[in-house]
């Protein structure tokens, strides 16, 4: 299942060939609606084609183009398998599909560029996180947002610790010698030391094991600013500190055996660790703005703020959720120019600035109009 990542948003940026096709719906994640999710992609097709048409293009042109989704369409094993939201872009030689933890508003946007404002929220700090699932017997590993979790897949990850110590190097776990037994036929006998899977489980064996899976992990977690948070018995807590590497594991976990929750419940269980650490980090972001506003490391000026972000120099921005503001920017950067409505040649510059500061390493937090600092709709911290 693939996640959508930074370089995953880079890509989609850079692709200017038109035309641009973009399509958001919501899904059910558990696929027993497979064939309503099927119709309201079927709906949106149909729109795409009315957009295509009044652009000037003929049947057959519109028709070559589509033809991945009518491919899609026919997947029953894509439908059975979703999350909250999909999203798909397709373009002449483009075909882009995510499924994703986002529940979308159903849209379809034929353009000169890709329609990305709908994925402004996986942008924010705030909206990812991961939490695995520690037990001597099974390791899980998910990906979480406020409105949702869903396991991640640990091929090639030992998911226990007998199966972890089947990987070492099988001389420690079944040494075999050969000798002369005495007074035999003068024939080699084999003979057998194990281990054996019933060992004690030490720390020594435990810390061995965590290391695999903090190894493993490592690749499968796409996110890298996500904070990580553990769930385990306790005492299990401070032998996989001892072998992580992760720089976001959370100090807080969720204590329990994880066996015995329902997915439903570890949710609701990494929401009490992580909304709190959320806040804080909203809270002081706002609270460096206001220091900094006057100094010249802050602004609220959207020119200032939209090339400030073409040039990688926002450290931090606010986006008020819900607004947008349309125009172009000229081709080197140094002015920007305004428009009243949507046009194919222009762009949300909100949406704009968010996108190039998320690129650059910056932290985007998009809030609710009052939660905003100053009662503006777009704001930010320079690094410089």
């Amino acid at each position: 299942m693939k996640s959508f990542t930074k370089e995953d948003l880079q890509e989609l940026m850079n692709i200017k060939e038109s035309p641009c096709i973009s399509f958001f719906l919501p899904t059910d994640p558990i696929g027993t609606e497979a064939q309503q999710n099927r119709i309201r992609l079927k709906n949106l097709t149909r729109q795409a084609e009315e957009q295509l048409k009044e652009s000037g293009y003929r049947h057959s042109e519109f028709s070559k183009l589509l033809s991945p989704i009518d491919t899609l369409l026919n997947d029953s094993i894509f439908w059975s398998h979703q999350q909250d939201g999909l999203a798909i872009f397709v373009s002449p030689n483009e075909f882009r599909y995510y499924r994703l933890p986002l529940s979308f508003n159903m849209i379809t946007e034929v353009g000169q560029q890709f329609h990305l404002k709908p994925l402004m929220p996986l942008l924010t700090q705030d909206h990812q996180f991961y939490l695995l699932t520690l037990s001597q017997n099974q390791i899980r590993l998910f990906q979480g947002s406020p409105h949702s979790i869903y396991p991640l897949d640990l091929d090639g990850i030992p998911e226990s610790l007998s199966e972890a110590l089947r990987y070492d190097d099988l001389e420690k776990q079944l040494q075999f010698n050969t000798r002369t037994p005495q007074g035999g036929d003068g024939k080699r006998a084999a003979s057998f030391h194990g281990q054996g899977f019933g060992m004690e489980n030490t720390k020594k064996d435990l810390l061995q094991f965590f290391h695999k899976v903090d190894k493993g992990i490592q690749e499968k977690m796409t996110q890298p600013e996500s904070p990580l948070v553990l769930a385990g018995v306790e005492y299990l807590f401070p032998i996989y500190r001892e072998a992580n590497t992760y720089p976001k594991l959370v100090d807080a976990g969720i204590t329990g055996n994880p066996e015995d929750m329902t997915l439903k419940k570890l949710h609701q269980e990494s929401l009490k660790v992580i909304l709190p650490l959320y806040q804080q980090s909203q809270e002081k972001a706002l609270h460096q703005f206001a220091e900094l506003e006057g100094t010249g490391r802050a602004s609220r000026q959207l020119e200032d703020i939209v090339l400030a972000a073409l040039h990688g120099r926002i450290e931090t921005i606010f986006v008020s959720k819900g607004t947008q503001c349309w125009g172009t920017v000229n081709d080197n950067a140094t002015k920007v120019f305004l428009d009243e409505e949507p046009a194919p040649e222009n762009k949300d510059l909100f949406n704009l600035a968010a996108q190039q500061t998320y690129l650059n390493g910056g932290s985007v937090y998009v809030l609710p109009s009052e939660e905003m600092p100053g009662d503006s709709d777009l704001a930010a911290i320079f690094r410089y």
